[in-house]
């Protein structure tokens, strides 16, 4: 018995390979992320959406150039999910113009995502970054 008090536990051991250090951190940083989601106004969940949006749209780009297409196709399908999110939530009775703009936005995205070139998903990164960049703009102030 005092033999199993002594040893130290499998969950005391400290972490060592590598594997199990990004695994402690992606575990850290879902939490970080669902905190800062949690305390996030409704503009400020829109500005993490697009900045979410701009990090996949590069990583799908950068896998276009490498021809690394499953990495690609990954970085796409999650890019999807927040373009057909944002456009989800357009209220195009209130929005009026902009709204119908950024739905046109939106389609345009999907279709430079669908076809996976390197130049058209850089020109939807662009476009992604601007948007990002106004949003950021128009922030309510507290």
């Amino acid at each position: 018995m005092l033999e199993t008090l002594a040893r130290p536990s499998a969950a005391a051991a400290p972490i060592t390979a590598p594997s199990q250090a990004r695994a402690a951190l992606a575990g850290y940083g879902r939490v970080s992320l669902e905190a800062r989601v949690a305390s996030a106004s409704p503009h400020q969940l829109v500005a993490m959406l697009y900045q979410r949006l701009s990090a996949l749209l590069r990583e799908a780009c950068e896998a276009a150039r490498l021809g690394n297409s499953a990495r690609r196709l990954r970085a796409t399908e999650r890019a999807l999910a927040i373009v057909d999110g944002l456009d989800a939530t357009l209220d195009l009775d209130r929005g009026g113009g902009v709204a119908v703009a950024l739905r046109q936005v939106y389609a345009l995205l999907r279709d430079r995502l669908m076809a996976g070139e390197a130049k058209g998903l850089s020109e939807a990164l662009e476009s992604v970054d601007a948007i990002g960049s106004a949003w950021a703009e128009i922030a309510p102030r507290a």
